[in-house]
């Protein structure tokens, strides 16, 4: 796994995204499903169940692909942090609209953005360069 940054990264972020995900459930249960509202999760991010949704799913396929090989890592790592960098943007643009059916705060947006460009970054750009030297 060392040898692959697509594989480090998905299951990294995939752990995570799946952790806050859940926490996001449990914080997020007074509120609809997919309004501007939602609840806090470690005191920062902002969370609904459906961007509490898209984290546990998301999350699940970033570990499962980290697990699996690079080359699968880097194929959902690429899908999935182009579908972050596009919801960061969303984020970014309607937070403070009745359209945000995400909850999504300013550190959600940071957050979302360093995800994706980290997810893009690595898959479109390493693994050729980490190929282990075969023995002689």
């Amino acid at each position: 796994m060392i040898q692959s940054p697509n594989r480090l990264l998905a299951t990294v972020f995939g752990t995570v995204l799946l952790l806050v995900g859940l926490v996001g459930f449990f914080v997020s249960t007074p509120y609809p499903f997919a309004t501007p509202q939602g609840g806090v999760v470690i005191g920062l991010f902002g969370s609904n169940g459906l961007l509490g949704s898209v984290h546990v799913v998301t999350g699940g396929i970033l570990l499962l692909s980290g697990l699996i090989g690079a080359r699968t890592s880097k194929i959902f790592g690429v899908i999935i942090g182009l579908g972050f960098f596009v919801l960061s943007l969303y984020g970014f643009f309607g937070d403070h609209t009745a359209g945000n059916v995400f909850a999504l705060n300013v550190a959600d947006n940071l957050l979302h953005l360093v995800i994706g460009l980290g997810l893009l970054v690595a898959g479109l750009t390493t693994d050729r360069l980490f190929r282990p030297v075969a023995a002689a």
